[in-house]
């Protein structure tokens, strides 16, 4: 069900009227600027898709959501959108069957809860801002390196500066797309664990170094670094076989590694335009696609 929501008094009844009739799916569109969100939301027992969001320019201002969304056992997919809330509450680690979890342009956000770390069966986690949404977001948790089922994790838009280095104990993780994150310069080591990962998106960001351990990501098939503030790379690149598309415009390499020349796994060409380049390593002879710049 898909709601228009312009006072809290609706909002009140669009909630009974879910729990009345046992809904599965609740889309909660707000129209004005102020609510509040009652605790009866946590009785909708049925729910397995909820979306906090709106069609206005100017974000909504939701103080809270109740602690009794945990409550919601049975809920898959809980997507926030364009709000000014500070924080989620704990008991959001309450809910098991949560497979997605998306919050995008919480322009207020300052934390994301220790236990999130409870979400077993999350699937799918993107903290997505957009200009100055998630400004106020300066680190994650150390406790995201319990999300054992985790395939995809994107990060856009925040304040923070370092990621845990319990990342790399995300073993399930194959999509990780880090971008406009301005105060994020590099990578933590540990990623080199993430043996599962085939796509890591870094375009867009102010990444300066890449560790040595990326070259550990056997079962990587793309890497993307176009537009970034990257001075080097690692020899190790030249440990990734399976690295099919391989992305470099826009940084400020002066030199390419002769590692390079064993990446011999690729499928199209590596352009590196944008980068002050003093020529190619006797080893790109070697590629099967050639090196454009």
């Amino acid at each position: 069900m898909r709601y228009r929501i312009e006072s809290t008094s609706e909002l009140e009844s669009v909630i009974e009227n879910a729990i009345n009739s046992k809904a599965k799916k609740l889309d909660l569109n707000f129209y004005t600027k102020e609510y509040v969100i009652p605790d009866s939301i946590g009785n909708i027992s049925d729910l397995e898709e909820l979306a906090i969001f709106n069609d206005n320019l100017c974000p909504i201002y939701i103080k809270e959501i109740p602690t009794t969304i945990g409550k919601l056992s049975n809920l898959k997919e809980l997507r926030i959108y364009d709000c000014s809330l500070e924080y989620l509450p704990e008991s959001i680690g309450n809910l098991e069957k949560l497979e997605e979890l998306q919050l995008v342009d919480l322009r207020k956000l300052k934390k994301i809860p220790d236990s999130i770390g409870k979400l077993k069966n999350l699937n799918k986690l993107v903290l997505n801002g957009c200009k100055s949404s998630l400004a106020q977001l300066k680190k994650l948790p150390d406790s995201i390196g319990q999300l054992v089922s985790l395939k995809h994790l994107t990060i856009h838009d925040t304040l923070i500066s370092s990621l845990p280095e319990a990342l790399g104990n995300i073993s399930s993780l194959e999509y990780l797309e880090i971008q406009g994150n301005v105060d994020l310069h590099q990578l933590p080591n540990s990623i080199g664990k993430l043996h599962k990962l085939e796509v890591l998106d870094l375009e867009g960001g102010w990444i300066k170094f890449l560790p040595e351990s990326i070259g550990q990501l056997q079962n990587l098939e793309v890497l993307n670094i176009d537009n970034n503030k990257l001075e080097y790379l690692p020899e190790s690149i030249g440990n990734l076989k399976n690295l099919e598309h391989f992305g470099l415009i826009g940084n400020c390499l002066t030199q390419l590694p002769e590692s390079i020349g064993n990446l011999n796994g690729l499928k199209s060409d590596i352009y590196v335009y944008g980068n002050p380049l003093n020529g190619l390593p006797e080893s790109s002879s070697k590629l099967p696609v050639e090196i454009l710049y």
